[in-house]
């Protein structure tokens, strides 16, 4: 009989082309993968990986394997979950990978409410970049996914999660803290700390200040940084001005380190989203977290958190 839990390691090894990395990933030690793989060949009687040193490399029998190996997971995964939920119980696992830097604040929060609810379900979020979530949340490893930006050449459904606002923000003791706002052509004049070119935090502040007539590689770039935690710490610090969600920029605000400057005109923000697969049916813990999510008492909570007011 095939060994469901082998086929879990299977694609992890598959996935990661390394049975140490899959062993961390699965917690499992690399001899345990290992034993697992040759397990799974002996009762299949093929070989599903060719070994060179340490690095593997799917046969073409492993090949064929891995979509099937996702079939009969998935339909594992249905059936317990069916099982559990037979006497009208929510409860399962529930896997939302985030991208979104500004998701990390508001999906905690969110999934408490959640399990209060309903304490039979396990989540778990992990934290990836925008491609690892679309292709897991394709293959079926995780249920949804939560980005900032959306990406072609994936069968992905779009909803509607939250909105991000972006202010920009400058130390307590900078000149702009006294002004009541500015315009976009002060920027100009100004050292600034920016997100990476590919983050959707960047590509709203460059939109926002093309409709004002500014491009944005006009401004003084002196850093990128990859994160909105860190780029309000470093505006802190006195290094320069920047446009940072206000999820990030709350607790300096709060504590008076940091001030918000209005630009004259310009209003960013930025529309977060829940992805799912559109080729795999949803999960019930799924459908309820969706439910739960855009459910009208919980509106309020969301709407708050984005604005940066924590509850």
């Amino acid at each position: 009989m095939l060994d469901i839990h082998a086929l879990r390691v299977f694609l992890e090894a598959a996935k990661t082309e390394n049975f140490t990395k899959a062993g961390h990933a699965l917690n499992l030690s690399q001899p345990a993968v290992s034993m697992q793989i040759r397990s799974l060949e002996s009762y299949l009687d093929v070989e599903l990986f060719e070994r060179e040193g340490r690095s593997i490399r799917l046969t073409k029998s492993g090949q064929a394997l891995v979509p099937m190996a996702e079939q009969l997971l998935q339909m594992t995964l249905n059936v317990e979950e069916s099982i559990r939920s037979a006497d009208g119980k929510v409860v399962g696992n529930l896997v939302i990978g985030c991208s979104a830097a500004s998701g990390k604040y508001v999906l905690p929060q969110l999934v408490a409410r959640f399990q209060r609810l309903y304490p039979g379900v396990y989540v778990s979020i992990p934290v990836v970049s925008r491609e690892e979530v679309m292709e897991r949340v394709v293959a079926g490893e995780y249920d949804l996914g939560v980005t900032s930006k959306r990406l072609p050449g994936y069968d992905l459904d779009y909803e509607a999660f939250f909105t991000d606002h972006l202010s920009l923000v400058a130390p307590a003791s900078h000149a702009w803290a006294r002004s009541e706002r500015v315009t976009a052509h002060d920027l100009l004049g100004e050292r600034f700390i920016c997100r990476e070119a590919t983050s959707a935090c960047r590509a709203a502040v460059a939109e926002g200040l093309a409709r004002l007539g500014v491009d944005i590689e006009q401004l003084q770039m002196v850093m990128e940084i990859g994160t909105p935690e860190a780029l309000a710490m470093t505006v802190e610090l006195g290094i320069g001005v920047s446009f940072v969600s206000m999820l990030a920029a709350m607790p300096r605000l709060a504590l008076g380190r940091l001030v918000t400057v209005d630009v004259e005109g310009l209003e960013l923000r930025i529309p977060i989203e829940f992805v799912q697969s559109s080729r795999r049916p949803a999960s019930r813990v799924q459908m309820k977290f969706l439910e739960f999510a855009n459910h009208l008492q919980n509106r309020p909570l969301i709407d708050m958190l984005a604005q940066g007011r924590m509850v």
